[in-house]
């Protein structure tokens, strides 16, 4: 039957499961509550089963199932003895929602309507069991960030007091937080019976299953927080100025636990924090420090009698506090045991490339290691370390000089220096470092904005104005095929230089599907529900790459018809992206970047357009449930190791997202992050130099937003001097879907890929006189479009090059029926002598072309050469 559950489902449920049992992070366990001993329960909350898998727009996953909290505690043999009043409140539930559904059902943007939010009543009576259990469900999603509300960043009063009555009615009271990122948790203060606190997270479609195991003991948890949670929003540096048309980050490095560190700010639960039932003895055994690496032995046990566990290991260093702005640590790498039993040991290795220890020097304008002495903390969350080892830098190292190619023009910047100064240390093993034992200072060669390059095998009249135009004359390669060149019979330039101007086009630009296309993506032909696909020029033999959206799963239509036949591929609910960095566990990471991978290959999907890795900025970012993490290192090393494991199977790969400073979803189609250099060189472009350099993903997807003034799918200093002279990146750029961005300096920058490919025509206009556009009946040809200020369509006559003109030389033939659009315009063209009437429904225009051909070839071809090598890479 098509509707049997594959063998590969079921194993990546599996794996999905302990993921998510992994990501479990327990904030607090008074009078060790948990796990517990007798399983009769009282459970409330519309998250018991409503419960969130995922956030909403395209990082939603259609997966056959959901196990939601009350079935999960069902399965694994708990009695819940409040069913009743949750069966009631669970058709109140679904009254509203089918409310809040029919509201969207024409909406064209539906998907990207803010999530629907459920507001729970006061419960009247509490029903007897040992044990009561309140679940608090959130979810956020695309195009809208969160609130410091009540009822989303805050409890509502209707919660509060629920939980209040709750912990003192029962023995023992358990908070779940079904939350896709921070919450306010003072809660906590107001409810001093309350015993245990659980971040459940959005654990995809086994989030069930995984809570039961951890509330019965069945796995102990081991994850860790990948962000700060403060005592009130109002202690974020971010909390000012975030979520405005033109946010400024004034914090600069400062991020997240840095901030709170440097500051003297106490979090409630600090950054890499984590409760488990058992207890580890964690002690640093070796070290070893010198002028390429930190080397580190580190001892964990297991000291607990009873319980089993994971710990995870984190390596931080405190840097010589200088003129240059530094944190008071920073996290360098970490580790995470196996499955520990009570008494059990492990050794974990470290190593550290020294390099990383590196700060950018704005004044220099290049990267340095700062004189002075440095200290290596070892521990188990960011507030419980132990400084195991020091070692001392003579003078200043440059390590790297580089251009100011994103500075803002004026550095927003207002926090400079820490105010938690560094004490000595001693009684641990100290090192010498000496800067003339470091290589010599590497100095970048850029590519100039000013230069283009053309390949011409037999051409004349080329286009383009402005820039220093090189023109490379190669081999006539008329007639060959990609084919041709994936056998070496031909050069890659030479199979550009054969190509149309329609063909270069259709190639840097998506194609838009016949049927559906989306603003979250639902663009191919080829997967039904996929998010899109390249172009595909059959007479060349060039195939197109399909791509389907994530980073929770793969997203494509689960059930859909082709051939007359009905085809069921259900995809893998994963935990977000948050959840799986709290699980600090790259390996894992990297087995669920290959299950990805598995389904991608049975589904027919090329490109996977995650991971989504932009910093955790504020916690109210909408988006902040598809990213890892506030820390660079975090999130770049869980986004290498995905893609790690995604990129292991043979012609598939991911596509890193979204580049750069999309740190909130207010306004991010055309909002402007104002950044300082250093602030953008060691937070926000410091985590995908990271996942680039280890993972070696085969794309990038460029954000919508502006950073410093410029489009990031126009700017030539990001995309082109920064991600290929600085990072040697070698894939292909793509933007992100309808961006805003021009399309002909999206070209010129190094964005190779327009997506979904609705602006062939302003590339065919700016590259060649490009004519009006018609439909089958003759008549001037409508795009229509969605105008995401005016939040709504609009529509334009596809007249392209061609304007009307009584003394131009060119003409052209239009339909004008009964019905056209034109008609009220003939009388004056006709009177103007710009047209003449061949018959009833016919006329002839006279006019000239627009003085536009302002777009090089050299820039079409350099990005359908990133492409076509995209192509050649999974399809060849």
């Amino acid at each position: 039957m098509e509707n049997d559950i594959s063998q590969r489902e079921l194993e990546n449920q599996e794996l999905a499961k302990t993921a998510a049992e992994e990501a479990i992070v327990l904030l607090q366990n008074k009078k060790q509550v948990l796990p517990l001993r007798n399983k009769t329960v009282a459970l409330y909350g519309h998250g018991a089963f409503a419960t969130v898998k995922g956030g909403t727009g395209s990082g939603d996953v259609n997966q056959r199932s959901v196990v939601n909290i009350m079935q999960g505690l069902e399965n694994k043999g708990f009695t819940i003895t409040s069913k009743s009043w949750l069966a009631r409140l669970q058709r109140f539930y679904q009254q509203e929602k089918s409310a809040h559904d029919d509201k969207l059902k024409d909406d064209p943007m539906a998907l990207l309507a803010p999530a629907f939010n459920f507001k729970d009543p006061e419960v009247a009576e509490f029903e007897d069991a040992t044990t009561g259990i309140y679940v608090i469900s959130r979810s956020s999603g695309e195009n809208y960030d969160r609130r410091n509300h009540k009822g989303d960043f805050r409890l509502t009063d209707n919660e509060l007091s629920n939980i209040q009555r709750m912990s003192e009615y029962y023995t023992n009271s358990i908070v779940l937080l079904n939350v896709g990122g921070v919450m306010d948790t003072s809660f906590i203060d107001k409810c001093p019976m309350l015993d245990s606190v659980v971040l459940v997270s959005q654990l995809g479609m086994t989030t069930g299953d995984a809570v039961a195991d951890i509330l019965d003991g069945t796995k102990s948890p081991s994850g860790k927080l990948s962000d700060t949670w403060a005592y009130s929003y109002q202690d974020y540096p971010t909390s000012e100025n975030f979520g405005m048309s033109n946010p400024e980050y004034v914090e600069g490095i400062f991020v997240g636990y840095r901030y709170f560190d440097s500051f003297n700010v106490k979090p409630r639960f600090e950054f890499g924090y984590g409760l488990s039932y058992a207890n580890f003895f964690i002690k640093t055994a070796k070290v070893n420090v010198n002028e390429k690496r930190i080397r580190l032995q580190v001892n964990v046990e297991n000291t607990s009698e009873q319980f089993s566990g994971q710990e995870s290991v984190q390596v931080y260093v405190s840097k010589p506090q200088t003129d240059i702005p530094v944190p008071y640590q920073d996290l360098v790498e970490y580790s995470k045991t196996t499955n520990l039993r009570p008494h059990a040991q492990q050794t974990l290795e470290f190593e550290v490339p020294i390099n990383d220890l590196r700060v950018f020097d704005t004044k220099l304008g290049a990267y340095v290691m700062v004189p002075g002495t440095y200290l290596v903390r070892v521990g188990s969350s960011s507030r419980k370390t132990d400084v195991v080892a020091s070692f001392k830098l003579d003078e200043k190292v440059i390590l790297e000089k580089v251009e100011d190619v994103l500075k803002p023009r004026v550095d927003p910047t207002t926090l400079l220096k820490g105010l938690v100064p560094l004490k000595q240390v001693s009684g641990v093993p100290f090192f010498i470092l000496k800067a003339v034992n470091f290589p010599e200072t590497e100095f970048i060669q850029y590519q100039e904005k000013s230069d283009v390059t053309t390949f011409v095998a037999e051409r004349e009249n080329l286009p383009g104005k402005g820039l220093d135009q090189v023109i490379e004359h190669v081999r006539n390669a008329e007639g060959k095929t990609l084919k041709d060149v994936a056998n070496g019979d031909v050069e890659l330039a030479e199979f550009i230089a054969s190509l149309s101007e329609r063909e270069l086009v259709d190639l840097v630009e998506g194609q838009m599907s016949s049927s559906e296309n989306n603003m979250v993506g639902i663009s191919s032909d080829l997967v039904p529900g996929a998010a899109g696909q390249t172009g595909k020029i059959n007479s060349k033999r060039i195939p197109a790459v399909v791509m389907a959206d994530g980073p929770a799963g793969i997203r494509v239509d689960p059930v859909y018809e082709r051939n007359q036949q009905t085809i069921t591929h259900y995809a893998t609910a994963f935990p977000i992206g948050t959840a799986l960095a709290q699980t600090w566990n790259k390996d894992l990471v990297e087995k669920v970047g290959f299950a990805v991978g598995t389904e991608m290959k049975e589904f027919g999907v090329d490109l996977w357009l995650a991971p989504g890795m932009n910093i955790h900025r504020d916690p109210l970012g909408g988006r902040n449930f598809e990213y890892f993490a506030e820390d660079p290192y975090l999130s770049g090393t869980m986004a290498a190791f995905e893609t790690r494991g995604v990129q292991a199977h043979d012609k598939i790969g991911v596509t890193l997202k979204h580049f750069i400073g999309n740190n909130q979803e207010s306004f991010r189609n055309f909002g402007n992050s104002v950044i300082g250099e250093q602030a953008l060189r060691e937070i926000y472009l410091r985590n995908f130099e990271i996942a680039i350099k280890l993972g070696q993903p085969m794309a990038i997807m460029s954000s919508y937003n502006r950073v410093n003034g410029i489009f990031s799918a126009a700017n030539f200093g990001l995309l082109t001097n920064i991600l290929r002279d600085e990072w040697h990146f070698k894939g292909a750029v793509m933007t992100d879907w309808f961006s805003a961005a021009n399309p002909k300096e999206s070209m010129h920058a190094g964005n190779d890929l327009i997506m979904p490919g609705s602006s062939k025509s302003e590339l065919m206009s700016a590259v060649t006189d490009f004519g009006p556009e018609f439909d089958a009946q003759g008549n001037i040809k409508i795009k229509k479009d969605y105008d995401l200020l005016k939040k709504q369509f609009v529509e334009t006559e596809m007249w392209n090059d061609f304007i009307v003109d009584p003394d131009g030389e060119v003409i052209v033939k239009v339909h004008v029926g009964s019905d056209s659009r034109l008609n009220d315009r003939v009388k004056n063209w006709i009177y103007g002598g710009e047209a003449q009437v061949i018959d009833d429904e016919h006329i002839l225009l006279t006019g000239k072309w627009e003085d536009n051909n302002d777009l090089y070839l050299g820039d079409l071809q350099k990005s359908a050469i990133n492409v076509l090598k995209l192509v050649l890479q999974l399809k060849f």
